[in-house]
């Protein structure tokens, strides 16, 4: 579905505290397969700034653990960040990661966690993360 023609991608955000985030993102699309490229444009400036958002991964294919294709050359960051995403070098986002207890850091690797960090710019593990997409 989110092949076929233009949609804009939703991500709403819960912390540990209730506190919430959104941002929309506009002519959002997954390339086909295998490599399901993301393309985005960029998002609202709380959610999607410069290095730290999602936009900084336009283009990237999605990488899990079996199938290394981020742009990290020495790890495969799926299996270091205990999920599979879009990764451009490490990322700043895991909404695929490890979920701990909301409002922790994940001891081992705080970005193993399901983390966004530029919602409360920290590690600290999400309540709640949703991915929407529609057509538009």
């Amino acid at each position: 579905m989110a092949s076929n023609g233009k949609t804009e991608l939703r991500i709403d955000l819960t912390a540990a505290d209730d506190t919430t985030t959104f941002s929309t993102f506009k002519d959002f699309y997954l390339g086909g397969g295998p490599y399901y490229n993301l393309h985005i444009k960029r998002g609202n400036a709380q959610l999607d700034s410069g290095y730290y958002g999602l936009s900084n991964s336009n283009g990237r294919p999605f990488s899990t653990f079996d199938v290394d294709r981020d742009n990290y050359s020495s790890r495969n960051c799926a299996v270091y960040n205990h999920g599979a995403w879009w990764y451009n070098g490490v990322g700043h986002i895991n909404l695929n990661g490890d979920y701990v207890k909301p409002g922790s850091v994940r001891h081992t690797n705080r970005r193993a966690g399901m983390v966004y960090y530029l919602f409360q710019n920290n590690w600290t593990s999400l309540k709640v993360s949703k991915m929407m997409f529609r057509p538009v």
